[in-house]
């Protein structure tokens, strides 16, 4: 089986009354996000059939009043908020399928200071933000600089990886700079193959093979360590320091990105070390913003380069919600047969 590029939800789908426009890439993670914004399964809306989900099936009273709901959502950012996702099925929800209207007792207690009391101090003046080209050309620098990252046209990696569900096995990354790329992944639950080549990509799994495009082959590409990571500045149109925070006991500083897809992101890099320990891409959808977290640890020296030796995958999805690969070799400039770019045999 193999699907149909660039097709929008009502062109691949059945009975699709709400999220017409929307490109297909993005139902499966849409549907993810209300699960989660509900704390229910997929069978909370849709119905089983022959033992298959009927999606396209109208039996459930539920399903109708999410309908409702997407609608009013959709309606309330274009008109309110200028057509940006401000809200969504998570603002109200919280992981609840009926909202909380009002505050739980005991109502948290505020007391005003008495009369007379000294005025609380003003906080500590915040030292100055770093321009972002710092930040940035700090992290090149920290992995090893420009001129060492441009010596490197090939990698394999190979490692373990262990997911949130329980499923544990081993994954294969190879990788030709600067498009071509090959992922494949093998636990108890099967395997799962993926392949970038220039501007076209595929993913393969127990159902068949998969073109991807659009957001969906952008995000393989930047999930390729070779091309995601080294190249940072040349992966965005704009960017700028938004902040601080704290990730994992270290200090960070926050720069908010956009790439040329105009997905967002946000990257955080030790205000030490200036390495980078998270990115987070934000997809815009019909309902709202879909986050999606990725996580570096473990640095360690790899042929003259530093690299993170932990990479833990956060999603918006209750079934496997973590993923966490564990390297155990890096190799550059190690020869990779072309024939490995090729698109997967359905």
């Amino acid at each position: 089986v193999e699907s149909a590029v660039g097709l929008t939800v009502e062109q691949a789908d059945k009975n699709i009354k709400v999220l017409n426009g929307m490109p297909e890439s993005q139902l499966i993670p849409t549907m993810k996000f209300i699960t989660v914004s509900l704390g229910v399964a997929c069978t909370y809306c849709h119905v089983m059939k022959d033992g298959q989900m009927d999606t396209a099936a109208d039996d459930k009273e539920t399903k109708r009043i999410a309908r409702g709901m997407m609608k009013m959502v959709m309606q309330a950012n274009a008109t309110t908020f200028h057509g940006e996702p401000q809200i969504s099925c998570y603002t109200c929800h919280r992981g609840q399928a009926i909202p909380q209207g009002a505050p739980s007792f005991p109502v948290a207690l505020k007391l005003m200071p008495p009369p007379g009391a000294p005025p609380p101090q003003s906080p500590s003046p915040t030292p100055p933000l770093p321009a972002a080209n710092e930040v940035l050309n700090n992290y090149t620098n920290a992995i090893g600089g420009r001129a060492a990252i441009e010596k490197i046209k090939s990698a394999v990696i190979r490692g373990t990886v262990a997911n949130a569900s329980g499923s544990t096995g081993t994954f294969e990354a190879d990788q030709i700079a600067p498009d071509k790329g090959y992922d494949t992944m093998t636990t108890q639950r099967g395997t799962r193959i993926r392949v970038l080549n220039q501007q076209r990509g595929w993913e393969k799994t127990a159902f068949g093979v998969n073109e991807l495009a659009g957001q969906q082959l952008q995000d393989v590409k930047l999930s390729l360590a070779l091309f995601g990571n080294l190249n940072l500045k040349d992966q965005f149109t704009k960017f700028e320091v938004i902040g601080t925070d704290k990730i994992a006991n270290h200090d960070a500083y926050v720069v908010k990105a956009t790439r040329p897809d105009q997905k967002r992101e946000r990257l955080y890099f030790d205000s030490e070390s200036r390495l980078l320990l998270r990115r987070v891409t934000e997809m815009n959808s019909k309902i709202g913003v879909i986050p999606e977290e990725t996580d570096f640890d473990d640095y360690r020296d790899v042929e003259g380069m530093k690299l993170p030796g932990t990479i833990r995958l956060s999603l918006i999805d209750t079934q496997n919600p973590t993923s966490t690969r564990k390297i155990d070799k890096i190799e550059f400039n190690t020869p990779i047969e072309n024939s490995k770019f090729d698109k997967p045999q359905g």
